[in-house]
């Protein structure tokens, strides 16, 4: 036996090698090998540089990789699976062209190719400086009213960062909008590295980066903000209510030559007469304002009173007898019970108005024969805004005869 395997080992081993080859070609054709551009960019991780040094400017954010795999591994390829860094922990102040290290979470794949191989990064020794803080002021407070001089804290920050970034900053700004303000503001607001040009540089680091601003809104003398209050009179019609009173604008300014008197003014002012009699829609009027004498209204000379005016909701009860549609010809009908109870909601004046002909109770017994039948209740409203609640019963007994059911006599 041990001669045989010694004279035909060749032959075996050809055997051997021939039925591994023909497995792999018949694996390959039933899966077969792709290689191609993942369709997906993938993001560059970029890992921490040595201690005391920072990257300048925005290097490369990602790359394209080439994938060798099976068609089944390639359908569940995803770019979670890949992962691409650069590696700067061991570079030094500088710039280079640091190699892409690329790897593959998929069993099966691999990586061939990545395009760019190398990205291009700067490195510069940290530095820091200390900066003035200034407001920014755009647009501006609400007519007649003065800005005073904004105040921040703090009034210095420190800016951390490349230090061919840092010799070019010498402020960090605090933006501030004023348009249309009335009252004096308190605010927290982030801040902004800025060049001699005043433009904005991104790349560095503040610290703090927010700053506290306090800026005093105010009127000059003789000058004061009343709010309008709107006098309305009478009552709207029985069954409407008022849900809401708006004023434009809700404030003015009122002017006065004696500053003492304007100081002594109560904080209202109040429109002339509005009669809300025997109202029953919306109403939108033009209206001035009452002043002592002395007094005047700065910019706008009328304020707008827009008063709005609903029915009062409310539910009511009916009773309406059933009316049956759909009965063949020559057949019988008898509802058991005759009447319906139906819970209507709405406007309380439309529901007081309504007529019996407004609230109908329909059973349809359109393709019903002959016999007893479980027939649901149909409520036909016409009235808009009226809505169905409860029904009682919600569906009826009916009888189908093909004669006429005999009306019982009331007994003397």
């Amino acid at each position: 036996m041990r001669r045989w395997l010694i004279d035909n080992l060749e032959s075996l081993l050809f055997a051997f090698i021939l039925a591994v080859s023909i497995w792999i070609a018949g694996v390959s054709a039933a899966d077969p090998i792709e290689e191609r551009v993942f369709p997906t960019a993938i993001p560059i991780r970029y890992t921490a540089p040595a201690d005391g040094l920072l990257v300048v400017g925005e290097p490369p954010k990602e790359a394209r990789l080439t994938v060798r795999a099976p068609t089944s591994v390639w359908q569940a390829l995803v770019a979670a699976d890949f992962q691409l860094t650069a590696d700067l922990a061991q570079l030094g102040p500088g710039s280079e062209a640091v190699a892409l290290l690329a790897t593959v979470n998929r069993s099966g794949a691999r990586i061939t190719a990545i395009n760019p191989g190398t990205v291009p990064v700067t490195l510069e020794e940290a530095a820091a400086k200390t900066v003035p803080v200034r407001v920014a002021l755009t647009g501006d407070p609400a007519s007649r009213y003065q800005a005073g001089t904004p105040q921040v804290d703090p009034s210095e920050v420190s800016v951390v960062g490349a230090a061919s970034l840092l010799d070019t900053i010498v402020e960090a700004v605090v933006q501030v909008d004023l348009a249309g303000t009335e009252e004096s503001l308190d605010l927290v607001a982030d801040l902004t590295a800025r060049d001699a040009s005043s433009r904005p540089v991104r790349e560095v680091d503040l610290q703090p980066d927010t700053a506290r601003v306090r800026i005093e809104i105010s009127l000059p003398g003789g000058f004061r903000s009343l709010a309008v209050l709107p006098q309305l009179t009478d009552q709207v019609q029985a069954g409407y209510r008022v849900t809401n009173v708006e004023v434009t604008p809700p404030t003015v300014v009122v002017f006065s030559s004696d500053p003492v008197a304007v100081e002594n003014l109560p904080g209202f002012v109040q429109t002339e007469l509005i009669s809300l009699a025997d109202a029953v829609e919306d109403i939108s009027r033009e209206v001035s304002v009452e002043l002592p004498v002395g007094f005047s209204l700065v910019d706008q000379q009328s304020v707008l009173v827009e008063v709005t005016i609903e029915p009062i909701r409310s539910t009511i009860t009916v009773n309406r007898a059933v009316e049956v549609v759909g009965l063949d010809l020559g057949r019988y009908a008898q509802t058991s019970p005759s009447t319906v109870s139906v819970l209507l909601d709405g406007p309380l004046p439309i529901l007081e108005a309504l007529q019996p002909q407004d609230v109908r109770v329909v059973v349809d017994l359109l393709g019903l024969g002959i016999g007893d039948h479980t027939v649901p209740v149909e409520i036909v409203v016409l009235p808009q805004g009226v809505t169905v609640g409860t029904i009682l019963p919600e569906t009826i007994e009916v009888k189908i005869s093909r004669t006429p059911f005999v009306t019982p006599t009331p007994l003397p």
